[in-house]
């Protein structure tokens, strides 16, 4: 599943693949188990995000997205730093 959503500040469009209600790690169980992770790869250079039911099965969200190295550790202290305020909104 491929889907695009347009930002409304930057007017950028984000493609979207994958869908957190697609039980992508039961459906890969081909009688070895479960599969330990299971990422979308078309993302790599195309700059989409990818969305997946967690592998815990907790109804969590598995969110994938490739960046530049810089870029990614950018990212990774913004997220991390916007999780921080969201718990305290708590």
């Amino acid at each position: 599943m491929l889907n695009t959503r347009q930002s409304s500040s930057t007017g950028r469009v984000i493609p979207i693949s994958g869908s957190h209600r697609l039980d992508f790690y039961g459906a890969a169980d081909f009688g070895w188990g479960r599969p330990k992770k299971h990422e979308i790869v078309s993302i790599d250079g195309s700059g989409a995000i990818s969305l997946q039911e967690s592998k815990n099965g907790d109804d969590g969200v598995e969110v994938g997205l490739v960046l530049e190295k810089h870029c990614m550790e950018a990212f990774a202290s913004l997220f991390a730093n916007g999780l921080e305020d969201m718990r305290s909104l708590v």
